[in-house]
């Protein structure tokens, strides 16, 4: 046995270890390869496989957008780390922009002094590092409807920059399901599509600075006979889930799930809605006319008005804030926006917690006006008014203020002036997550 060649025992098993790891490295990159495959046919897109020198690619327009993703390694010493790359190009602002997140190396790059310009809108500055080579051409880009596509994307995909020309996402990841690949290109499009179409943009901006301002609205512009990108889609349909017009909405949101399978986003909306509704297809767009005038809201029918009621859950099961019953407006504002969740997420979670809870609240008054009617509120006349009720710190978009529209009665209270702090009771009758707006039926003063 002392003569025996132990090296060619070992040589041998060596040899052995590395054909198990090259027939297991040829059968992911064939599994690899062959969902690629499915998403560029689906995405009708030209395909060139993986090897074992590089990672599959593929290359294509979408909508009308040159687009391309690709799988690559990167080597740090003797270790190497696959990554995807999504890019959607468009055509240049024009102002030297670049966007990234305010975390990881864009806070390190800001520590050492790099441009950060400041938009206006707090939930973008505290989201994105902002450079630019003309700031207030920047500012005049970045409007209230881009910002809002751009902070929900982020919240998807925090590791995106966005460029004067193209947007740009990094995944430390080897993704091998074609719907995954298919849902985040698309979604990545149709924020480029965004960035382009100051048309889009101006639309989605008026829609959005209506919700900032307590205001969900009651008829919908005939412009939805065209087809729409997803994000015009999704700001639609989570406009109807918060005004309570569940039927078209749900009708949204099944037809964009298949467009994008595997979008978290999208399928938390569509879980929420009830499906009896058949999706909408590209061959048959909404219509998002002006909905029939529903039968005047009493008070107490203002459960149906809101998005998926739920019974409360058992009084073991609450959140501190739970257990306040909505008396602290900072604990209820922390438990519902304090995290990094997507507005589905948020939607939900008021649902389960809060829907109907009578509330006890201070705040700042932004606005004040009388109303005939609200989608949420129901019938007026009435006074709403918009309070910043809280603010508070989140992981991802920093500072972010909280406000409640609250229906009190139609009167000439000096009380209710902008700027005014009040102290207010009544009963919670819905959410409009995006933007963080609590809608507050039965107002009081305190």
């Amino acid at each position: 046995m002392e003569d025996f060649p132990f090296w060619i025992f070992f040589g041998a098993f060596g040899l052995l270890i590395a054909a198990g790891a090259t027939i297991g490295a040829k059968r992911q990159m064939a599994s690899m390869n062959q969902a690629w495959q499915v998403a560029a046919e689906t995405l009708r897109f030209s395909f060139a496989p993986g090897t074992w020198r590089g990672g599959p690619t593929m290359t294509g327009l979408l909508d009308g957008a040159p687009a391309e993703i690709k799988s690559y390694t990167k080597s740090s010493g003797k270790s190497s780390t696959r990554y995807t790359r999504y890019t959607v190009t468009f055509p240049s602002i024009g102002v030297g922009l670049r966007l990234q997140r305010q975390s990881g190396m864009g806070m390190f790059l800001k520590v050492l002094g790099t441009q950060d310009i400041i938009i206006g809108e707090p939930i973008f500055d505290e989201a994105f590092i902002v450079q630019a080579a003309d700031p207030q051409a920047a500012r005049a880009v970045l409007g209230t409807g881009i910002t809002m596509v751009l902070n929900r994307l982020i919240a998807l995909h925090p590791e995106i920059i966005v460029s004067d020309d193209r947007i740009v996402l990094d995944r430390r990841a080897t993704v091998r399901d074609a719907d995954t690949l298919v849902s985040t290109l698309r979604r990545l499009a149709s924020a480029a599509g965004v960035l382009a179409d100051a048309g889009q943009s101006e639309a989605l901006t008026r829609l959005v600075e209506q919700r900032l301002g307590g205001t969900l609205p009651s008829d919908y512009e005939p412009g939805l006979e065209r087809e729409q990108s997803i994000d015009e889609r999704l700001t639609v349909g989570e406009t109807l889930v918060a005004s309570g017009t569940l039927d078209i909405a749900g009708r949204i949101f099944r037809a964009l799930g298949v467009e994008l399978p595997a979008d978290a986003e999208i399928a938390g909306w569509s879980k929420q809605i009830p499906s009896a509704a058949e999706p909408l297809t590209d061959a048959a767009p909404p219509d998002l006319g002006s909905p029939a005038t529903p039968k005047p809201i009493e008070p107490t029918e203002l459960a149906a008005t809101k998005p998926v009621a739920r019974a409360a859950p058992e009084p073991e099961s609450l959140s501190p804030a739970d257990q306040a019953g909505g008396s602290d407006a900072i604990a209820v504002a922390t438990d519902l926006f304090g995290e990094s969740r997507l507005s589905f997420e948020t939607a939900q979670r008021y649902s389960d917690r809060y829907a109907e809870r009578d509330i006890h609240w201070t705040g700042k008054i932004r606005n004040v006006e009388v109303v005939e009617r609200d989608r949420i509120l129901g019938d007026g006349p009435f006074t709403k008014a918009v309070v910043d009720v809280a603010s508070l710190e989140n992981d991802l978009f920093g500072s972010t203020v909280v406000s409640a529209v609250v229906a009190f009665p139609q009167s000439g209270d000096v009380r209710l002036s902008e700027g005014r702090e009040i102290e207010f009771s009544g009963r919670l009758a819905g959410i409009d997550a995006l933007v963080r707006t609590l809608y507050v039926a039965n107002g009081r003063f305190a």
